[in-house]
């Protein structure tokens, strides 16, 4: 793909001091996808992704294909408490971008998750029980023909979160 095959004409920004960011939106695909793994609405976050999807995540070099794998991370995700911030919501007709802080509490489901993905924990994660953490992340994203998103790299500094855990 060329920068001049973009079809800027469908472009859809959007104005972060509306109502269109909140629980439930529907502002853009990764929207909806991401509030309902926030909210623990796994289903429609599969309903949002494809069979074949491929989920890159850059800080792990890992690459994740096919609901198979990628739901696993999914619930995992909505285990801890969320209260995302919103940064950047925009997509044309077949790509987008969505940008947000990523602050939570780390559960019990997230360490063990965490475990059997054998992240680099810095020390104990027993430890880090009940923290809370704030991280900035980043998700470019494709969208096939059907809308549905078939093509995610996830961007964010893992070290600046266990920088935050005493």
């Amino acid at each position: 793909m060329k920068a001049h095959d973009l079809d800027f004409q469908a472009v859809k920004p959007v104005d972060l001091s509306t109502d269109a960011l909140k629980p439930g939106s529907r502002a853009t695909p990764f929207s909806t996808f991401i509030w309902a793994v926030i909210s623990g609405d796994i289903a429609t976050a599969e309903a949002q992704i494809t069979d074949d999807i491929e989920w890159g995540l850059m800080p792990y070099n890992k690459v994740l294909r096919g609901k198979d794998q990628v739901i696993p991370w999914l619930k995992a995700a909505s285990a801890d408490q969320k209260e995302p911030v919103v940064i950047t919501n925009a997509a044309t007709k077949d790509w987008g971008v969505f940008e947000y802080w990523n602050i939570g509490t780390v559960s019990e489901d997230v360490i063990k998750f965490g475990n059997e993905q054998k992240w680099p924990w810095p020390k104990d994660p027993a430890s880090f029980l009940g923290q809370k953490y704030r991280v900035a992340q980043c998700f470019t994203y494709h969208l096939e023909s059907g809308g549905k998103i078939d093509f995610m790299r996830q961007y964010l500094d893992t070290g600046s979160v266990w920088a935050q855990f005493k």
